[in-house]
């Protein structure tokens, strides 16, 4: 088959910007020609890559892939115009200069993050007659008013109310919809009650493998161990208001008298200087903000960590979230503490992969730390070898890039 892979985002952005690339990886592995439209890389930080400079549209091959390039306004930072700009700059390059990039596919996946790729979704599949797989991300509006970005009043409601007909839209058109996490299902169904049940499959996202492999055999690289005086809880990625890190810090202020764990924070964020002014003024010693470091450096961090923290807040649209880093600390079979509820925890529940407390509770997370770091290297072992089982048996590159490629040749074949 000749997909085509519509994206604003790709490699070689990280994080759940690197998706798209391992998705294209594994179907050219699995003996498909793959052809991806996506932007210019700027994320996370809004800023060109190295090695890229901004045009009208290019051309170049990553990993057996042709990866065309069109060009957009970079920006990720908390300004709504900002990243209006960003977003509709994309869909609107994607539409008019990627115009010829997936011309002869036989079907389409797409990133469905931001919304407005819709737009040159709709142009590219011409309305749904290539069939399309809708690989849903993250749920909008809720997304945008979850971050502040979407303001309530008359205004605000106009514009989710017409996100909401977008949505619709590239839902009925689509010829499969994939979800990351169960409940999503329920609730696209719940607020689209004319989608066919039968064409929404659940299709977990994988991590980059190339990256995030069993942290065992990075320790032996490196020639470290778990088992160590000082014990390190990790937490990595984004640092902004979901992520619900002020749990973090108050339950860090409970377990201030252990003082052989520590706490490491890697990533930045919109929260970032907020919360390390509160670790300042509050004198919350065993804590550390480490900044943004490389994709490439996290399994490092992650080895010469002895356990790893999953974080979101409290609120209900967060509980249909599984976020990203769950997979990839899956895949490196390490000990993993959640403060999160919803899917995300249900996933955690199911690899058997540590213990989840409730979002927004520092008693609890205090309690959770204190514990597992009590338990010793021996019950991390254990909780890691489960982790990474489940990985390979539910949540790995093959296998979900299987469930995307037979349900569109299932359908495609139905039609």
């Amino acid at each position: 088959m000749k997909v085509g892979i519509l994206s604003q985002w790709y490699d070689p952005e990280p994080g759940p910007a690197a998706l798209p690339a391992v998705y294209a990886r594994e179907m050219v592995r699995q003996g498909h020609t793959v052809t991806a439209l996506t932007g210019f890389p700027n994320y996370p930080d809004g800023v060109v890559h190295e090695g890229y400079a901004i045009r009208r549209h290019m051309v170049e091959r990553r990993d057996g892939v042709d990866v065309h390039r069109v060009a957009m306004y970079p920006e990720h930072s908390r300004s709504a115009v900002g990243r209006v700009l960003n977003y509709a700059s994309f869909a609107g390059s994607a539409t008019i200069s990627g115009r010829t990039a997936l011309r002869g596919v036989d079907a389409i996946w797409v990133y469905n993050s931001p919304v407005t790729v819709t737009l040159p979704l709709m142009v590219h599949s011409r309305r749904g007659r290539v069939p399309y797989f809708l690989h849903v991300q993250d749920l909008w509006p809720d997304s945008l008013i979850a971050s502040g970005m979407l303001r309530n009043g008359l205004a605000g409601d106009r514009v989710a109310a017409m996100i909401r007909r977008v949505v619709r839209v590239s839902e009925q058109k689509s010829t499969v919809i994939g979800v990351i996490s169960p409940g999503v299902k329920d609730l696209i169904l719940e607020r689209h009650p004319d989608v066919n049940p039968a064409k929404v499959v659940y299709a977990p996202n994988p991590t980059n493998e190339s990256l995030f492999r069993p942290v065992d055999e990075i320790r032996r690289s490196l020639a470290i161990s778990a088992a160590q005086g000082l014990v390190e809880v990790m937490y990595a990625g984004a640092v902004g208001d979901v992520q619900g890190l002020d749990t973090l810090l108050d339950a860090a202020k409970r377990i201030k008298d252990y003082s052989h764990i520590k706490v490491s924070i890697y990533g930045d964020g919109i929260s970032r200087a907020r919360l390390e002014q509160r670790v300042a003024e509050e004198g919350i010693s065993n804590v550390t903000f480490h900044g943004r470091v490389s994709q490439h450096e996290i399994p490092q961090l992650i080895a010469r960590a002895q356990i790893q923290l999953v974080s979101l807040a409290s609120a209900p649209f967060l509980e249909f979230t599984t976020p990203s880093k769950i997979p990839s600390l899956l895949a490196s079979g390490v000990p993993i503490i959640g403060q999160l509820a919803g899917d995300g925890a249900r996933m955690l529940n199911e690899a058997g992969a540590g213990v989840v407390v409730t979002p927004g509770n520092a008693d609890e997370l205090a309690d959770a730390i204190i514990r597992m770091v009590a338990a010793g290297p021996d019950h991390w072992a254990r909780l890691g070898g489960q982790a990474r089982r489940y990985y390979e048996t539910r949540l790995s590159a093959e296998s979900t890039t299987k469930i995307i490629l037979e349900s569109l040749t299932e359908s495609i074949s139905a039609t």
